[in-house]
């Protein structure tokens, strides 16, 4: 690192050197979000303090002494990460604290602007910059180094810094007189210094016992077995150096009748949400059960963590991309021959989120306590989840313009041709040429809305149902009935572009309307919907996630699925509900797979069932029968 900073490889690092070094942390703390209007003189402090001879110069010895051991210094340069170390070693980082904080070390405040002092990420140990070196080594433990130790754990207690009420006499404990107070890492309890001796020193892990691996159930494996499960051919290359490093470093042991959770978190998704609540399941949870996907190369280490557990549950903490890569993951692992049971939940912190909407996790998370999400995840409900295979086939020719790669051949959300894809493709183009305008979720949004306005008069798709034939379990549809088409879309959930239910409610449940018009409309958009399989009626068709049955359905243009979002219409034109799709188009279209986009040339697209996979459906919300009791009352 040293010799990175050591431009004019002196030996040294003079002032101009020192001073690029203190410009590539300024960098750092903004993009980070940081406040920096104090920093800058922060920064000087520290490199002349790693200055020991006071010469104006930094040589290898100096850095090796002062630089590579100051803890602020590492985080800034990106070198102190929320990676898991041995146990025991705190995983510090910078903290703005928004109400009066005490050092655990010299048990003064911690006062200033912007980021005052660290805290590590595991445990919440508190200490100023200038006390960091003198922390004790008291973090938590994550595992256990044989089998024979006691299967009981005592309480981590951390002093001072948790405002609050104490959990055994429920009275207020006042944590800005100083360091005082204790907290448990692992149960969440919170106690004044006296009631402590009233509670008995073993921890229960409190209301999220059920989703956490303790340290006692972790140990090293002692010799290394070679994966028997994983289908090696269907690995890339990333998943192979993945079971090749830490994936089989320790063997897991579960304690009865307990489902611990199996967290992937995706901090690219959301914003910075990501990674907020990355630090939050590190702390509420063992870290070693949750994996950061931007540096574990993907899901596989953490399955190949759990290749012992034989019932779990998996947490997707990201968008629809991100579960799909999860879900392809789980193929590989092959559970159906390890004889493992893994259920998965979604925290949605993507910018559509249609699964999630579609099993109760919501459109996106709005902060809510992670502890009350727990929760909910253990009362939710277990469903089966289709998973649909797609292969394309063309016929190259030299004239022919080739198309964008296919992003993948299983989906589990939806399939569409036309206007729908186009608005993506535009969408994902610009995304990659100016992230930086892409921040947000609401960003997002705006820009889906400029792109489907513009699509709206360019039609580019238009009359598209005339250059394409389907073929749903081996009967041809007739397109030509009923209106032009701009978008053909293949339906596995009840939710696309961010919530919209193109296959429409069931209306046989529905109020007859009293409007001689709206009947009218109803039994002309009945007509609309019939095709060449005329027995089935379509307008009583169930959508199901989990019947092995897929949805066909059509759209006029881009105002139309609009129209269905704001419930002006109640649905796209129904044209199937079968097993198996069969597509040819005869031009080049713009074509997108669970909010992928790409353009495909002419070709045959073939849809199967693949399999199906136990996801968890979030327990009913009872806010509206809570206000309901409470007017009964």
């Amino acid at each position: 690192m040293f010799r990175l900073y050591d431009t004019d490889g002196n030996g040294i690092l003079d002032s101009t050197e020192l001073d690029c070094i203190v410009n590539q942390m300024m960098n750092v703390a903004e993009y980070l979000g940081w406040d920096v209007t104090e920093l800058r003189p922060i920064l000087m402090d520290m490199m002349v303090e790693i200055d020991y001879d006071a010469d104006g110069t930094v040589s290898l010895e100096e850095w090796k002494r002062g630089g590579m051991t100051t803890i602020p210094l590492l985080v800034l340069l990106g070198l102190d990460t929320n990676v898991i170390k041995d146990d025991g070693n705190h995983v510090w980082r910078l903290k703005h604290f928004n109400k009066p904080a005490y050092c655990n070390l010299c048990l003064n405040m911690l006062v200033g602007f912007g980021k005052q002092g660290l805290t590590c990420t595991f445990c919440k140990y508190t200490v100023h910059e200038r006390c960091v070196q003198r922390a004790p080594a008291s973090c938590i433990g994550t595992y256990v180094k044989s089998k024979k130790t006691s299967q009981s754990m005592n309480h981590h207690w951390i002093e001072g810094n948790c405002p609050g009420k104490c959990d055994k006499c429920k009275k207020s404990i006042k944590s800005y007189n100083g360091v005082t107070g204790l907290h448990c890492c692992w149960c969440q309890i919170t106690l004044h210094n006296k009631c402590a001796s009233h509670v008995k020193p073993e921890c229960t892990f409190g209301d999220i016992r059920d989703h956490i691996l303790p340290p006692t159930t972790i140990c090293p494996a002692v010799l290394e077995r070679q994966p028997t499960v994983v289908n090696k051919r269907q690995l890339n290359r990333t998943d192979s150096a993945m079971l090749e490093g830490s994936g089989l470093q320790f063997q897991i042991t579960p304690n009865p009748g307990t489902h611990p959770l199996l967290v992937f978190i995706n901090p690219k998704s959301g914003g910075k949400q990501g990674t907020r609540i990355l630090r939050k399941f590190q702390y509420l949870l063992n870290p070693r059960q949750v994996f950061n996907l931007a540096k574990t190369g993907g899901p596989m280490t953490g399955f190949q963590f759990y290749k012992d557990v034989p019932v779990f549950r998996v947490l997707c903490a990201g968008g629809d991309g991100t579960i799909g890569w999860v879900l392809e993951t789980m193929d590989k692992m092959n559970f159906q021959q390890s004889g493992q049971e893994a259920q998965v939940a979604i925290l949605p912190l993507g910018t559509g989120n249609d699964l999630s909407r579609c099993l109760r996790w919501g459109g996106g998370y709005e902060g809510e306590n992670l502890i009350k999400f727990l929760q909910k995840i253990e009362r939710a409900t277990p469903v089966q989840l289709d998973r649909w295979n797609i292969e394309f086939s063309t016929n190259e020719r030299e004239d022919e313009e080739k198309g964008d790669p296919i992003p993948s051949n299983i989906f589990n959300n939806y399939f569409s041709i036309g206007v729908d894809a186009s608005i993506a493709h535009r969408f994902h183009m610009m995304r990659e040429k100016h992230p930086e305008k892409f921040s947000s979720r609401m960003k997002n949004k705006l820009w889906y809305f400029e792109f489907g306005t513009s699509e709206t008069f360019s039609a580019t798709c238009k009359n598209l149902h005339d250059k394409i034939d389907i073929m749903c379990d081996g009967v041809s549809l007739d397109l030509a009935s009923g209106p032009s088409l701009e978008c053909i879309a293949i339906l596995n959930i009840p939710s696309i572009y961010g919530g919209s239910n193109l296959w429409g409610d069931n209306p046989g449940g529905r109020k007859r309307s009293k409007s001689s018009k709206s009947q009218k409309k109803r039994e002309k958009e009945r007509d609309f919907s019939s095709n060449s399989m005329s027995s089935s009626d379509f307008n009583f068709t169930i959508q199901e996630i989990g019947d092995k049955q897929i949805e066909v359905v059509g759209l006029e243009n881009a105002f139309h699925a609009a129209q269905v979002r704001t419930g002006l219409r109640a649905s796209g034109r129904r044209l199937a509900q079968c097993s198996s799709v069969t597509i040819r188009t005869r031009q080049r279209f713009p074509m997108q797979i669970d909010g992928e986009p790409w353009m495909q040339p002419p070709c045959t697209i073939h849809v199967t069932h693949k399999n199906q996979v136990t996801m968890l459906m979030a327990p009913p919300n009872n806010n509206k029968l809570k206000l309901f009791n409470l007017f009964k009352k």
